[in-house]
């Protein structure tokens, strides 16, 4: 199965939380895995949030932080170009999106073309850019729109 990740999907790997088990259990299915560059930041503020709003010590934010940093080399990314930008546009005025979940299913969106047309799973638990996402034929976790 190839998979693409967006951020929101990425923290719960590291954090036992609501849906965690259900983004574990779609990454150790997935042969492929795929995020956007935009999502090493987006993951780090995350970890380094939760720490400092105390839902882990700091040594655990160590840790899952240097786990991520270890793990993100395994990532097939996609790097945001000028003409993925530029598609962001359309899905923003067409679905509503904040800028960076523009560039999450602009990239997703990519990876199912230069895959001539394979069905990707797009993991997000964001409701809104999931209900996007699967009105672009994508497959999403249906029970989180």
């Amino acid at each position: 199965m190839i998979a693409y990740f967006d951020s929101s999907s990425i923290v719960k790997w590291f954090f036992d939380e609501q849906y965690a088990e259900i983004a574990r259990s779609i990454k150790d299915e997935t042969d492929a895995t795929f995020t956007s560059l935009i999502s090493y930041p987006e993951v780090l503020s995350s970890i380094n949030r939760a720490w400092k709003e105390g839902r882990c010590t700091k040594s655990d934010m160590e840790l899952v932080q240097n786990e991520f940093i270890r793990i993100w080399r395994d990532f097939l990314w996609i790097k945001p170009n000028e003409k993925l930008i530029l598609d962001t546009r359309e899905l923003i005025f067409k679905y509503g999106l904040r800028g960076f979940d523009s560039i999450h299913l602009a990239s997703s969106l990519l990876v199912r073309e230069q895959s001539n047309g394979m069905e990707i799973f797009f993991s997000s638990f964001d409701r809104i850019l999931n209900k996007a996402a699967k009105k672009e034929g994508l497959i999403i976790h249906d029970f989180f729109i």
